[in-house]
């Protein structure tokens, strides 16, 4: 296994915006960092389970996964265009923040339907670990390092939000605007 293509691969993979990213770095631009806490818990720990689970799947499942990727796909086009349609046509004000934060299961939900992530475990599991190494130990090691690095990247992503909060809401309707056709990148991007 080449480790500096591992890494190189999780990392770029990570840190690159996705619709997690962007959706952290948005709630934390609108609510400041502490305030989106309940959100970005719920994609980090989406995250962890998509991880886990996609690790196990993957392994047991090594010979089955391009016939269902597909729908995955599918599903999490579907959803990004929703949250890209919900970014479009907020209406944005003072009591934004009163009614439109979203809850930790809304992070999870969404985390857990992320195709890019499900993509992410996917490839770092059946391009560079399993074709090498079928110890469990090593499994467990490079899903827990891939599952690290990614959530160091969601954090940063939702760090850079709140820390440039105040020159974004100068700008909001264009920040949406932003988001939402990066997010509908995102979604055309998966096929």
């Amino acid at each position: 296994m080449n480790f500096t293509a591992f890494l190189s691969y999780i990392i770029i993979t990570s840190i690159t915006p996705g619709p997690s990213n962007l959706l952290m770095m948005n709630e934390a631009r609108k609510f400041g960092f502490k305030r989106s806490l309940p959100f970005n818990i719920g994609i980090l720990s989406g995250f962890i389970i998509l991880g886990i689970l996609t690790s196990l799947l993957t392994t047991s499942l090594y010979k089955w996964m391009p016939m269902i990727e597909p729908y995955f796909k599918i599903v999490g086009a579907v959803y990004l265009l929703y949250l890209a349609w919900k970014i479009a046509f907020t209406k944005g004000g003072k009591d934004e923040g009163i009614n439109n934060q979203s809850s930790f299961f809304s992070g999870l939900f969404f985390q857990i339907l992320n195709v890019k992530s499900i993509l992410y475990f996917l490839t770092a599991m059946s391009t560079f670990v399993l074709p090498y190494s079928c110890s469990n130990i090593t499994i467990l090691f490079f899903m827990s390092l891939t599952i690290v690095i990614g959530c160091v990247a969601l954090l940063l992503w939702a760090v850079f939000g709140s820390a440039f909060k105040k020159i974004f809401s100068k700008h909001n309707k264009a920040i949406n605007i932003v988001m939402c056709l990066l997010l509908i990148y995102s979604a055309i991007t998966i096929f």
